[in-house]
């Protein structure tokens, strides 16, 4: 498969207009589901559109930056073959709804440690070992984790911009969540560059 390409601009607004019509939601919604690229006559017939307005919804999405497409050389004579995909953003994009879920629980009553224990709490914890728990954990915030010893390091940050404005808040949460999966996990904030380092009790 040959390299992909992205949307050319993806301002907010663009974003939302490429957003507000129920018809790229529902095709968005499919390739964030889907476990591997889809052409857009897959797509037409999972959302039940004829394939020349598909392909227009596409055009719009892969330019908003919410679809990367991929081109794939023809088999024999023809035209090549489109497959799309959601770009690795709407991944980021769940981090951030859970973050703002656990916020707006705590609201008005609990700090932001708390609010992450809490929320973690209510979570029952999987049958498996400690380190396993936390790098899936860090793979759900939108972290690229890696393990090493009793340590897991957290690369790729989502949240780096805020998270560097106030740690004291986005890097506490992520304390609370870590706190409900068990006693004596740290968390160390910006421990070198572009890296942030949980330390496993």
């Amino acid at each position: 498969m040959d390299g992909g390409t992205g949307g050319g601009t993806e301002s907010s607004g663009e974003v939302h207009r490429a957003l507000a019509a129920p018809a790229r939601r529902a095709l968005l919604a499919e390739l964030t589901a889907a476990g591997e690229p889809l052409e857009a006559r897959q797509l037409a017939g999972a959302v039940g559109l004829h394939l020349t307005t598909v392909r227009q919804h596409l055009t719009a999405l892969v330019r908003a930056g919410l679809v990367t497409v991929h081109t794939e050389p023809a088999a024999g004579r023809g035209r090549p073959r489109l497959r799309y995909t959601a770009a690795p953003e709407r991944e980021q994009l769940d981090a951030y709804r859970e973050l703002v879920d656990i916020l707006a629980l705590g609201y008005g009553r609990l700090t932001p440690a708390q609010a992450g224990r809490e929320w973690g709490t209510g979570t029952p914890p999987p049958d498996a070992p400690l380190a396993d728990q936390v790098m899936a954990a860090a793979e759900r915030w939108g972290f690229e984790p890696e393990l090493d010893d009793r340590r897991v390091l957290l690369h790729g940050c989502p949240f780096a911009p805020n998270a560097t404005r106030h740690p004291e808040v986005v890097c506490a949460v992520h304390q609370g969540l870590l706190d409900a999966l068990a006693p004596g996990i740290t968390l160390r904030p910006f421990s070198a560059p572009g890296l942030c380092t949980i330390e496993l009790p």
